[in-house]
């Protein structure tokens, strides 16, 4: 199944049977993968689309019961991260060295390359012995709760106070992240980036062709992120004081190397951003939402009439599913 919302269905329903699908995902991807580095990746995936996906629906959650599921999809995906950071790094290296001038020079990257490699070895190791084997027996525990999933009301107004919530806080953590320039800030507004992605793909039922090319320019935003957020541990890595991977001047360069990289994607990503989240909360959410009930009333399912927002239209009558006039 997709990861996908469907309007025809009640939404703690819907909820429930992307929840589950995620989860099924996961347990087969590390029960029975094909290779232990591409199981890992897509259980980690799974794992990110249920937090997206429980932030969404929060509002209409008890938040003991969203707490305590949040910290379980959390602590199950941490069991997991050594292998899947040292695979990103090395693919960090290898990206730096394809933006790299000719004529720059190596300076440190064989060095940190062969570093990335064992440091992955031994996570894979540690997977291989017991890693995974404690994250399928998590998962099987985790399903009971994801089948009881409810939220109330059961309808879509939950959903659109938890966009409304998620969308206002990576537009402030926007903010912030370019205010300062900091590493840290700048991944904490990733982070929302990943959310806004994963909870447009879930609601791109409503309108395909708007929501699904919004989910696109969010992921595209999320990998120059990603990006940026790798060459900053790939700096703290070579800054490290026991750590040696060059000489000093080789390692100079090579910090020069990384900064030159993170101006131009921070350039890139704050252009994107700025398009991406120009509307306010309210009014984004209140759209989104008037495009639900509009793909509920064409599936034929009564729906909660929306409340007007500025210059969003509210719609009539859901039965007959007319907008009303004047």
């Amino acid at each position: 199944m997709s990861y996908r919302l469907d309007p025809a269905l009640p939404m703690s329903e819907a909820l429930r049977r992307v929840a589950l699908a995620e989860i099924d995902l996961a347990y087969t991807s590390l029960a029975t993968p094909s290779d232990r580095h591409t199981g890992v990746h897509s259980a980690r995936k799974c794992f990110k689309r249920l937090r997206s996906l429980l932030l969404l629906a929060r509002p209409g959650m008890p938040e003991p019961v969203f707490g305590k599921l949040t910290a379980q999809v959390i602590s199950i995906g941490k069991g997991l991260a050594a292998a899947r950071d040292a695979q990103a790094l090395l693919d960090a290296v290898d990206k730096l060295e394809r933006h790299t001038e000719p004529g720059s020079g190596e300076g440190p990257i064989q060095s940190l390359r062969g570093w990335l490699h064992k440091r992955r070895q031994a996570a894979e190791h540690s997977l291989e012995q017991s890693t995974a084997s404690e994250a399928t027996h998590q998962l099987l525990a985790l399903r009971p709760a994801l089948a009881a999933l409810t939220v109330y009301p059961d309808d879509f107004s939950p959903l659109a106070e938890g966009l409304t919530r998620c969308y206002r806080a990576t537009r402030k953590d926007f903010a912030a992240a370019f205010a300062s320039d900091e590493a840290d800030k700048l991944h904490e507004w990733r982070k929302g980036v990943q959310h806004h992605w994963r909870q447009m793909q879930l609601l791109t039922p409503c309108w395909p062709s708007e929501l699904s090319a919004r989910a696109d320019a969010a992921r595209s935003l999320s990998q120059l992120l990603g990006d940026d957020h790798d060459i900053a541990m790939l700096l703290h890595l070579v800054s490290t004081p026991t750590m040696t991977f060059g000489s000093l001047e080789e390692t100079a360069a090579f910090v020069k190397r990384c900064r030159r990289r993170h101006r131009a994607l921070r350039k890139e990503a704050k252009i994107q951003g700025k398009r991406l989240f120009v509307e306010k909360p309210r009014p984004f959410a209140a759209r989104i939402q008037a495009y639900w009930s509009t793909a509920a009333i064409g599936a034929d399912k009564l729906v909660v009439k929306p409340v007007q927002q500025d210059n969003v239209v509210a719609f009539g009558d859901t039965r007959s599913g007319r907008a009303s006039q004047g």
